[in-house]
């Protein structure tokens, strides 16, 4: 077997476990048990167990463990005015 073809057997099974969990995640929001909802903090999509906004998500919460380089280079810098926030 070549290099190519383990390759290629790889991304379908990500690909497969990715729809998979995908179908899984969109079961739970049609049944009620898991909605995906938007940070009120920072408007990041995040999942709840109620259909409303969160307070703070994990990106609000930790935000070196979710983007390591970006916290580093922004470090308390907060854009003024930002519609968003």
């Amino acid at each position: 077997m070549t290099l190519e073809e383990i390759f290629t057997i790889g991304v379908i099974a990500v690909l497969a476990a990715a729809a998979t969990a995908a179908i899984y995640l969109g079961l739970l929001n049609w049944i009620g048990a898991l909605y995906v909802v938007r940070c009120a903090e920072c408007h990041h999509l995040t999942f709840s167990s109620t259909n409303r906004p969160q307070e703070s998500c994990l990106h609000c919460r930790h935000p070196v463990v979710m983007h390591p380089f970006y916290s580093r280079r922004h470090a308390g810098i907060r854009v003024v005015n930002d519609r968003l926030q």
